[in-house]
């Protein structure tokens, strides 16, 4: 069977080109047993939602399956499914026990390639959806991290930021999945080398409504790193900078560091649990 890349001969035609309806391509239109479809092996969508499905599956019975599935003969005598699962699964549902599908001669890259494809277009996928398929494209096809953002119309960064949420403890991936966690979230638990740090702050994170800002702000305290890298030296003996640090001090609640190198600075503020860091934000906001 001819492997060929996704896109080649598509370029510029859209999704139509890769799922088309009956008027597009009448000859190529069968009649077949449903029960002799399976589902696309590389099929990314993990999660279906069963109430979207029940409303479809109640159209379809009213008004028919419009855009046919797309299909290929598997090694069984069967069909497997190439694109239209959500129609596959509606229609089984609605008590269809046949489905109109086009019948394609495709590789298995191609095959999970068209199906990644249709989700990222159609319906999005979630965080930890789009990093398993990248992850599977690397290592079943031996695609480059640039090769997946050319096909997928992405920047390779993005394809990486997604490739490092399968680091993070699998216990996570259902918070991360399910948007109790965000990427920006995710990023900053990235920063944590240790699994039990990560566990900790994400459960802070979930429990306490932490933002973004405050989880960044945590991993730099448990780093111990200061936010500006440059050395920088307290300006202790200078009774201006001291009178800085005295009326922070007092605003803040709080102790407060004014540090220079050169005309430019820092200024240290610290902190001493969360509930201390959300005090301190709201000042300063």
């Amino acid at each position: 069977m001819t492997r060929k890349a996704l896109g080649k001969g598509f370029e510029g035609k859209g999704l139509g080109a890769l799922v088309p309806t009956m008027e597009a391509a009448p000859s190529g239109l069968l009649e077949i047993d449903i029960a002799r479809v399976k589902a696309n092996r590389y099929q990314p969508r993990q999660v279906f939602d069963a109430a979207a499905l029940e409303s479809l599956a109640a159209s379809l019975k009213q008004h028919g399956l419009i855009q046919p599935i797309t299909v290929r003969k598997d090694e069984t005598g069967g069909f497997e499914l190439i694109s239209g699962e959500r129609r596959w699964r509606a229609a089984k549902l609605a008590g269809f026990s046949k489905i109109p599908a086009l019948v394609k001669e495709i590789a298995d890259q191609e095959l999970m390639e068209w199906a990644l494809l249709e989700n990222l277009q159609r319906e999005d996928l979630n965080p930890i959806e789009k990093a398993k398929a990248y992850e599977s494209l690397i290592s079943e096809f031996s695609l480059t991290q640039e090769a997946i953002a050319g096909r997928m119309g992405i920047n390779r960064s993005s394809v990486s930021n997604f490739l490092r949420l399968l680091h993070l403890p699998t216990e996570l991936w259902d918070e991360i999945s399910e948007g109790r966690l965000s990427m920006g979230h995710a990023k900053a638990l990235l920063s944590l080398e240790s699994k039990a740090d990560q566990l900790k702050l994400a459960h802070e994170i979930k429990t306490r409504g932490i933002s973004v800002r405050q989880a960044e702000a945590v991993v730099h305290q448990m780093k111990k790193q200061p936010i500006v890298k440059k050395a920088a030296k307290p300006l202790t003996h200078n009774p201006d900078a001291s009178a800085v640090e005295d009326r922070l001090r007092r605003s803040l609640g709080t102790k407060v560091k004014l540090c220079q190198q050169g005309k430019a600075g820092e200024i240290r503020i610290s902190y001493y649990s969360l509930n201390d860091l959300d005090r301190i934000l709201e000042k300063l906001t």
